[in-house]
């Protein structure tokens, strides 16, 4: 019996091991082929190291790469079908939103058994804003674990997360994140940006690249958030992807994993930046947004002395301040390069002089680059150009790949070196309302003049209203968006503006009503100014003067109220770190990101007076605007505004 029961044992486990065993040993064959196969000059170079993390880290980029391309094409496939019936897919996707949310607290209260329509929707449900959600948000945050789960409030399940954001307001929002939210994100949007890249690189790399994916690695621009938890437990604070979320991918990266450890943004920066200039044959250039890059190539002009003195002695710089711990490890494994080092010494050199000028600084750098991927659009789209000036040139492509927001993804760009963005049907539930009727003061009224997604008109705005899958319905979220075509029944949108104005240089979002109290507040109450009038620019935009890093530019025409006479002297340092600290009470985010780094103290700077007029003047004599319509920008991006702003400051 026992021999008979050992011999039953020993069949099942060898159809166990044949079962796990057969795919992994077909995986490994790929890697072997695919790394065999690809030129050596499409094979990122912390690949080639002979130890087992690095040859491991192929076969999983080789996984990887066959998997994603497999579910891109299922990703792609989905995305035009659902486009075709778009009408009918988003219509199916509201109701079953409100057949899985009507028993919860917010579904009962609104009824959502009743409704058995889009139609139905649209007439039963007021349009909302945040504040409509708070006594809501405030239970799921403040209701205790031990007493009673924080589930069935605004969606069945309990909030994966809540997820912290500022809108045009300038004020912080916290949203619930439903366990659907990450589901779906992945399998409507990223699977379906893969595939774009897929099908685009080696037709937009002007021959650089043949195929792709292949076994190059990204730079990947990502940084560890400092997280707040509820008194259940959920955690707080943004919900973009983080080091930590699936650290197996970090495989991925040219950035080592043990760097992720640094939660400095100036120190991390740093790194991303050495290990990408380590990497001769580097594919890929990875952020959220454009300015993610701005920054990167910034933190290169400006250390670029120290980084090539790393990458030869392969030790990091005395000062760089980052924990014992990783320091140790990271200089364990950097092997001093002393040949890339000279290689980017000339280069350098090289391209000051403008030889061979049809290169751009990047492809000199990297030859093989392919992609920047970071979204460009709306109101980046000026620091995109400025990167294309300075570093990249046109020959390698930016492609913006998502529209989407904490709220959750909204759209998909098909077209690698597009910047317009299919609707997801799947996605959230859309409605939209003519530009010119959203300052209708009569909300009931207004609920009932949105419109579907079929019944745009290509060339005319709208402003965005969603039903999402964290809870919000007929959400107003501000998103001003231009309708360019369509794609089946699904609009191909152009993200137009803001409902406001706002400075956002690291994800604060700071509104034009923000920075104004800042302002206002800091010259009446501590400086004994009357602010007469006031404009920003963007820190990438500044034409004068090399140092590019983040920080706020703000002129300002003011008056001594005890003199009664204009400002003609610069504030000192003590002034402007009062506007400083005033800022970051008016926006904690701003607070935040000043306290780690990422953003420098603003600069404040005086205008004598007539300064704002002949602003004005040149926007109506010589850019076209209309005198009827002209208003002072809150934040100024024209090159010959900004010219005027610089040349006008008081000395």
């Amino acid at each position: 019996m026992a021999t008979r029961a050992s011999r039953v044992l020993r069949r099942v486990a060898w159809g166990a091991g044949a079962v796990v065993g057969t795919p992994l040993l077909a995986s490994v064959g790929y890697a072997q082929y695919l790394r065999t196969t690809t030129p050596e000059d499409e094979i990122s170079e912390s690949h080639n190291i002979h130890n087992a993390t690095f040859q491991s880290s192929i076969w999983y980029q080789s996984l990887t790469n066959l998997l994603m391309t497999w579910f891109g094409q299922i990703s792609r496939r989905r995305l035009d079908a659902s486009c075709e019936n778009a009408a009918e897919e988003n219509e199916r996707l509201l109701l079953s939103l409100l057949e899985r949310c009507k028993d919860t607290s917010y579904g009962i209260a609104h009824n959502f058994s009743s409704i058995q329509s889009r139609e139905d929707f649209r007439h039963k449900h007021p349009l909302t804003n945040h504040d409509h959600y708070s006594s809501y948000i405030d239970q799921i945050v403040h209701l205790n674990d031990h007493d009673e789960p924080p589930n069935n409030i605004m969606f069945p399940e309990k909030p994966r997360m809540i997820a912290q954001t500022s809108g045009t307001s300038g004020t912080a929002k916290l949203i619930p994140v439903s366990p659907l939210q990450r589901k779906v994100f992945f399998l409507e949007g990223i699977g379906v940006a893969f595939d774009t890249m897929v099908r685009g690189v080696p037709t937009s790399s002007h021959g650089v690249i043949q195929s792709w994916p292949n076994l190059q690695k990204s730079c990947k621009l990502m940084f560890t958030p400092k997280y707040s938890y509820t008194v259940n437990g959920l955690k707080v604070g943004p919900n973009s992807s983080a080091p930590g979320d699936n650290k197996s991918l970090l495989k991925l990266y040219s950035t080592p994993p043990d760097a992720y450890e640094v939660e400095s943004e100036p120190e991390l920066l740093f790194l991303h930046a050495l290990y990408a200039l380590l990497d001769r044959n580097l594919g890929l250039i990875e952020s959220n947004f454009i300015l993610g890059v701005f920054n990167l190539f910034s933190c290169m002009d400006r250390h670029w002395d120290d980084l090539l003195e790393t990458l030869r002695s392969g030790k990091f710089p005395k000062d760089l301040d980052i924990p014992d711990q990783v320091r140790t490890k990271l200089e364990r494994e950097l092997v001093p390069n002393p040949k890339r080092a000279e290689e980017l010494a000339c280069i350098r050199i090289s391209h000051g002089d403008r030889k061979d000028s049809h290169k751009s600084f990047a492809r000199r750098i990297w030859p093989k680059l392919h992609t920047i991927m970071a979204n460009e659009t709306g109101s980046f789209h000026l620091c995109g150009r400025r990167v294309r000036e300075k570093w990249t040139g046109d020959d390698i492509t930016i492609f913006s790949p998502l529209y989407a927001a904490t709220e959750g993804l909204i759209g998909v760009n098909t077209d690698i070196r597009g910047t317009s963005f299919s609707l997801c049907p799947k996605a959230m539930f859309f409605e939209f309302l003519p530009v010119e009727e959203s300052d209708e003061p009569d909300e009931r009224l207004l609920a009932k003049k949105t419109l579907f997604l079929e019944e745009l008109q290509e060339g005319k705005e709208y402003e965005m209203i969603i039903t999402n899958l964290t809870g919000l319905y007929r959400y107003r979220f501000g998103d001003i968006i231009r309708c360019v075509g369509y794609r089946g029944q699904s609009p191909i949108v152009e993200i137009a503006y803001r409902r406001g104005q706002f400075l956002n240089a690291q994800g604060e979002r700071t509104s034009e009503e923000t920075l104004y109290r800042a302002l206002a507040k800091t010259a009446n109450e501590t400086w004994g100014f009357q602010l007469k009038d006031y404009t920003a620019v963007e820190y990438f935009l500044k034409q004068n003067g090399s140092d590019h890093r983040p920080r706020y530019t703000v002129y300002l025409e003011l008056e001594d109220t005890h003199k009664g006479k204009p400002l003609m002297r610069s504030l000192d340092q003590k002034e402007i770190d009062a506007l400083d600290k005033q800022l970051g009470e008016e926006n904690h985010l701003y607070k935040f990101f000043r306290s780690n780094g990422r953003l420098q103290c603003i600069e404040a700077i005086t205008v004598p007076p007539g300064t704002f007029e002949t602003l004005r003047r040149t926007m109506v004599d010589q850019l076209g605007t209309s005198p009827t319509q002209i208003k002072q920008p809150r934040v100024t991006r024209h090159p010959k505004l900004i010219q005027i702003l610089q040349d006008s400051a008081v000395a």
